[in-house]
């Protein structure tokens, strides 16, 4: 069914890492591409706020109905935030990007997955019969348009602030803060659509490089609760899904995946939403890069999100083993510019 669907996807991003590969190095394998002193990240092809709201309004407009949206809140400088809907099936499942603004890349992927679902299609047909997706791209608006990991709070104190800039968002889900006592409303804004609709989770964001013990690039890192007190059927739903998103990368062949080093903190909404007896994982794209890889890592996020919604549709999800999920390997060391040995 879905996995034609992201077959395609997996085949045009090996053909981007067979493009954009660079010469072998001593780091790791493949070696790059690279951060140069001259390069940044281009935001030149990512969606700033106002373009992923213009894009979000046309996908509804041509999605003959299939897509709906709603402004869920609004962040500190009022920028609307956005819950897309799409599909009528009884299990939901929310995913959500860019809590951090310089983390962008899930968000190009959700428009890109919003696209084909609000285009239809008899193998998304019967995908949606069975579930419903929400997404709350590009939670942080305000920071993204700084392109900076923290909210725009620059009078923010306690807690998770860094002075003059804001809150971490990802710190602020905790079951035990009230959405309306909430500092941060983005995050507050997560709780409510999270308690009008009781989904699984998905929290798409970004680490630097890293390598494996066998020295090959990490290109996906992945990670269930791991604070105190989640109800067990939360917690083995949410290994369960590690490992199918952890399957579905090895199958497609170009991903390197492991374990994220999760913490503790109950606000991290990988912790907090298990807290609330939901499936709930992490992904962590690489990060740290410049245009070179980031086709790729958008059609990784593509196709995990896609996997996703197959798995839970065809509840192949809830026959995977959780306790593979400890065999999926731990992160390796952190890799900086090999040219520098």
């Amino acid at each position: 069914m879905l996995r034609t669907i992201t077959t395609a996807a997996a085949t045009a991003a090996m053909l981007a890492v067979t493009a954009t590969g660079a010469s072998a190095g001593p780091q790791t394998t493949p070696n790059g591409p690279w951060l140069q002193d001259q390069q940044h990240v281009s935001l030149e092809r990512l969606h700033s706020y106002d373009e992923m709201v213009t894009a979000l309004k046309q996908i509804q407009r041509q999605s003959d109905g299939r897509v709906s949206l709603e402004t869920i809140g609004q962040s500190n400088e009022g920028r609307d935030l956005y819950l897309a809907k799409v599909g009528r099936g009884p299990t939901k499942v929310l995913y959500i990007t860019q809590q951090h603004g310089n983390e962008p890349l899930g968000t190009e992927a959700a428009l890109q997955l919003l696209q084909r679902l609000g285009n239809g299609g008899a193998e998304w047909g019967a995908i949606l019969d069975q579930v419903t997706l929400l997404v709350v791209p590009k939670v942080n608006p305000d920071g993204s348009e700084r392109f900076w990991r923290q909210n725009y709070d620059p009078d923010c104190a306690g807690a998770f602030c860094t002075p003059g800039r804001g809150f971490d968002v990802n710190r602020w889900h905790d079951p035990a803060v009230d959405p309306a006592a909430n500092p941060v409303p983005e995050a507050a804004a997560v709780q409510r659509a999270f308690a009008r609709h009781s989904p699984q989770l998905v929290d798409y964001h970004h680490q630097g490089s890293y390598r494996s013990a066998d020295g090959d690039m990490i290109t996906t890192s992945i990670f269930w609760p791991s604070v105190s007190g989640v109800p067990e059927p939360a917690l083995t739903l949410s290994r369960q899904s590690c490992v199918v998103i952890s399957d579905t990368l090895t199958h497609y062949g170009f991903a390197e995946v492991s374990q994220y080093p999760g913490t503790l903190p109950r606000g991290i909404a990988r912790n907090a939403y298990g807290l609330r007896d939901a499936g709930s994982v992490l992904v962590e794209l690489r990060g740290g890069i410049g245009q070179k890889s980031s086709g790729m890592l958008v059609r990784t996020a593509y196709i995990v999100m896609a996997s996703m919604l197959e798995a839970v549709a065809e509840g192949s999800v809830h026959a995977a083993d959780p306790a593979r999920a400890d065999d999926i390997p731990l992160r390796g060391g952190f890799v900086s510019d090999p040219h520098d040995e």
